[in-house]
């Protein structure tokens, strides 16, 4: 509640004196001063990294990754970060670091992943599937990527076997079914089929050869005529 005070109506200076005394007595104290929320290189990171400021998210984020004992999510911020200024290699080797640390994110380890597809670089993309496998943490996500390895690589049944996997995690995985129609449209065509001629017709047997004809018989010998 507000409080009124009256200095009273005391003449001359000792009257004015106390008054001003009594108004200072009565004035309401200042509220208490809320506390300022100071927030780390990290949150300042993110919070430029959620307005779309992405060159102050990589310089905030990359200072905060720096730190002794830092925190993995600089690292996820500042590869966010640096792919968000399209520089690829730098997001990549912040993608490594958060991995490392939070290695049962299957979600960021399927972005190194896919960045190593991107490149071409097979083996180090199934390095990072494995290790999901490992983990058993193997998602439809996983298999899609493993036969997407497989197509680009020209394996044909390499390819459908771990699409088929992955349909049966998710049936209704869509980039999986698009991965199908692909491989079976460049690198499993389907086999022409072969028209085969009709057979032909029996023939009739062949003829029976004739007998051969008897020899003919000898002629009689001719006696010889008697001496005359």
């Amino acid at each position: 509640m507000k409080r009124i005070c009256s200095p009273g109506r005391s003449g001359g200076w000792a009257g004015l004196a106390v008054g001003a005394m009594l108004l200072a007595a009565c004035e309401p104290e200042p509220p208490p001063a809320l506390p300022v929320q100071v927030l780390s290189t990290l949150e300042q990171g993110q919070a430029a990294l959620r307005l779309g400021d992405f060159e102050n998210a990589a310089r905030l984020c990359r200072e905060a990754s720096q730190m002794s004992n830092p925190s993995p999510w600089a690292f996820a911020c500042l590869s966010d970060a640096e792919r968000g200024l399209g520089r690829k290699p730098e997001a990549e080797r912040a993608l490594e670091g958060y991995v490392e640390r939070v290695p049962s994110d299957v979600v960021r380890r399927h972005a190194l992943a896919r960045l190593y597809i991107d490149d071409g670089r097979f083996p180090q993309a199934q390095i990072q599937l494995d290790r999901v496998s490992q983990l058993g943490l193997a998602t439809a996500d996983t298999f899609f990527l493993v036969a997407e390895i497989f197509r680009l690589q020209g394996n044909c049944q390499a390819a459908l076997g771990n699409y088929r996997q992955s349909l049966r995690i998710d049936p209704n995985y869509s980039p999986t079914h698009d991965g199908l129609a692909r491989a079976r449209r460049e690198i499993c065509p389907l086999r022409p089929v072969v028209r085969r001629p009709p057979p032909k017709p029996a023939e009739p047997p062949p003829a029976a050869a004739p007998a051969p004809a008897a020899p003919a018989a000898a002629p009689a010998p001719v006696p010889p005529k008697p001496a005359s």
